[in-house]
């Protein structure tokens, strides 16, 4: 088949539908016609052989060759991009990007003032959308569009999905002040293991067994845990309101609201490896000069006082 032959502008109505699973709303994302669209399927079909998307009840599906072919598609139009760009400048006092970072909701409070702040007086048209993310690796999202950076701990990592280390963060062990070990200055073992305590354990992970949990094992003992929730932020709260709990969390964390919520921060009785949390992002972005940009400015500026 002459490549020449081919309107490739169908490629970007294809990446739109295959994005959409909708007629309609993929000709609304291109500013066209339904009608418009509609041809552009039925071109689409013949070109590729297949029916691409398929009707069900109220919805469309991806057949399984779109499927495959999605995120095929997508890195070709971003290399497309990307081969456009690369000989512009970027300029990010004048740039009008959106970045869209997946972050976990607890790393967010540490990343975006010290970001927001930056781009207020240096970037001011520059737009950060946050995605919320429990773990990074595979590259789907990125493929998918679900974000352009993610930031978090590494549980599965794709050869597609390129990362380099952000920071490393301690565990400490926080409790209220009226908790009936408050008033000790180092907590032993056999203190934190007779303690109840809240955990995270977070759901659908591929490393379902925390890192503490690791390390008392190790030890041949277990904690106990009164209750387990997948988030880290309530921990704060219910601290505040048990006189009973443990909970422990990343050194950063505590540090950060240890002004505002009513805990106190005691070092752990036995030793855990250090939290190391990642910076990632697809291989296509590698030479986008405003995703490096970025990349480095998050590196470079948001958290060098974490590291």
């Amino acid at each position: 088949m002459d490549l020449y032959r081919i309107n490739l502008n169908l490629l970007i109505a294809l990446d739109q539908l295959l994005t959409e699973k909708s007629v309609t709303k993929a000709a609304e994302k291109l500013s066209i016609t339904q009608a418009a669209m509609s041809n552009n399927l039925q071109q689409l079909r013949e070109l590729f052989s297949d029916a691409l998307l398929v009707r069900e009840k109220h919805h469309m599906l991806l057949t399984p060759y779109a499927r495959e072919l999605h995120p095929k598609l997508q890195q070709i139009i971003e290399e497309v991009r990307t081969l456009i760009v690369s000989g512009q400048r970027f300029c990010p006092e004048k740039s009008e990007r959106v970045f869209k970072i997946g972050v976990p909701d607890y790393m967010a409070p540490l990343i975006m003032p010290k970001l927001l702040t930056y781009l207020h007086k240096r970037a001011p048209g520059i737009k950060i959308v946050l995605t919320s993310i429990q773990y990074l690796g595979e590259s789907e999202p990125f493929e998918k569009g679900d974000y352009d950076l993610a930031i978090g701990k590494l549980f599965t990592h794709s050869p597609s999905v390129q990362t380099t280390l952000l920071l490393k963060d301690s565990l400490v062990c926080i409790l209220n002040p009226k908790h009936t070990l408050a008033n000790k200055k180092k907590l032993s073992l056999e203190d934190y293991i007779q303690a109840e305590h809240i955990a995270v354990c977070a759901d659908n992970l591929p490393l379902t067994v925390s890192i503490v949990e690791q390390a008392l094992a190790q030890l041949g003992i277990a904690r106990n845990v009164k209750f387990s929730l997948p988030f880290i932020m309530p921990i704060f709260k219910l601290i505040e309101k048990s006189t009973t709990l443990l909970g422990t969390v990343t050194k950063s964390i505590a540090n950060l609201y240890r002004n505002d919520k009513q805990f106190l921060i005691k070092s752990l009785p036995f030793s855990v490896p250090e939290v190391e949390f990642y910076l990632a992002w697809h291989q296509r972005s590698n030479n986008d000069l405003g995703h490096r940009w970025l990349r480095e400015l998050i590196l470079q500026t948001v958290l060098p006082e974490t590291k």
